[in-house]
């Protein structure tokens, strides 16, 4: 067994592109790491007992770099948003996946609004407030590009910001024009 781990650790080693694994392989190869770990512990003799750790010490060193090897080619398919297609052992299957799931979340994360003034989009314009106008005020999208530090008064009397690169803000038309003519933020359209 020692021979098929380092033969692996070998190929994947040479290999730019993650190669196919037998399904059952890091089972088998924790029970032979286990066995490996008892017989070295059990061993009276010194001199035997020296030599079984060093060759354990060298199994261990193949399989923790195999696993890192073949652990950033999987993290680099998922991040290049790749498909395997190859057979992989049922550990890597399952890491895979998951890494394929937390990457889709992490991503929804970054780029999804998380600003509150969504939650009113279905109130596309509000009366404007002091001075007694009956001129309803135009509301649009934008998303910042540059932080703020101070914040902002909108036309409709409320408060806004301060604001960090990639916040998204439902925001009076007037001061959003404003906002990308100084290049701070650039608007967006939405799609209901």
């Amino acid at each position: 067994m020692f021979d098929k781990i380092q033969n692996k650790w070998k190929e994947e080693r040479e290999k730019k592109q993650l190669t196919p694994m037998n399904e059952a392989f890091y089972g088998a190869m924790r029970d032979f790491l286990k066995i490996r770990t008892t017989r070295s512990k059990e061993e009276i003799n010194p001199l035997i007992k020296k030599i079984l750790e060093e060759r354990l010490n060298r199994l261990k060193f193949v399989i923790n770099d195999l696993l890192r090897i073949r652990t950033f080619k999987i993290i680099q398919i998922v991040l290049n948003k790749q498909e395997i297609d190859i057979n992989l052992a049922r550990e890597e299957q399952n890491f895979y996946e998951r890494m394929k799931q937390i990457y889709d979340v992490y991503r929804k994360d970054v780029f999804s609004p998380k600003d509150v003034a969504y939650t009113d989009l279905n109130l596309p314009s509000v009366e404007s407030i002091g001075e007694g106008s009956d001129d309803e005020i135009e509301f649009v999208a934008i998303r910042f590009i540059q932080s703020t530090k101070d914040k902002i008064q909108g036309l409709d009397g409320r408060i806004y910001g301060p604001f960090e690169p990639e916040d998204v803000c439902l925001i009076p038309k007037e001061n959003a024009i404003g906002l990308v003519r100084r290049e701070i933020a650039e608007n967006i359209e939405l799609k209901e």
